[in-house]
C-alpha cells in the first residue's frame, strides 16, 4: 500500500511541476479532462480511490493520524463533488482557469509540497 501512495505522490508531483513550468498547459488539460459530466464522475472516482488508499495505507506510514485525516478529507471531497453537481463544478473549473498563470503556479507549488509530503510519509 505504501508503494501505491508513493506512486500517487509521484504522479501528483509530476502534475504540480507541470503546473509550475507550463501553467497554460495544465489549465488546458484540466478543462479538457474535467469539464464533462464523465469528467466529474472520474474526479469523484479518483477521490474515492485516493481516500480509500490513504486510509488503508495510513497505519504503515510515518504519520498515520495525518494520513487518515487526509483519506477522510479525500472521501468528503468526493461526496462534495457529487452534491455540488455538474453545473457548479463546471463554474468552479471556469473560475480556476480564469485566475491565470500566477494563481496556477502558486497552487501547483502547494501541490508539489503536498506530494513531497505524501512521498516522505510513505517511504
Amino acid at each position: 500500500m505504501r508503494a501505491a501512495v508513493v506512486a500517487y505522490g509521484v504522479l501528483l508531483l509530476s502534475l504540480s511541476v507541470l503546473g509550475v513550468v507550463r501553467p497554460a498547459f495544465l489549465i488546458g488539460l484540466v478543462e479538457r479532462l474535467w469539464r464533462s459530466r464523465a469528467g466529474l464522475y472520474l474526479a469523484v472516482l479518483i477521490r474515492i480511490a485516493v481516500g480509500v488508499l490513504l486510509l488503508a495505507a495510513a497505519s504503515s506510514t510515518r504519520f498515520p493520524g495525518i494520513v487518515k485525516v487526509l483519506g477522510v478529507l479525500a472521501l468528503v471531497a468526493a461526496v462534495s463533488r457529487l452534491l455540488v453537481g455538474h453545473e457548479r463544478y463546471h463554474k468552479l473549473i471556469d473560475w480556476w482557469a480564469a485566475r491565470g498563470a500566477g494563481f496556477t503556479r502558486a497552487w501547483s507549488l502547494i501541490g508539489a509540497l503536498f506530494s513531497a509530503f505524501l512521498i516522505y510519509v510513505a517511504t
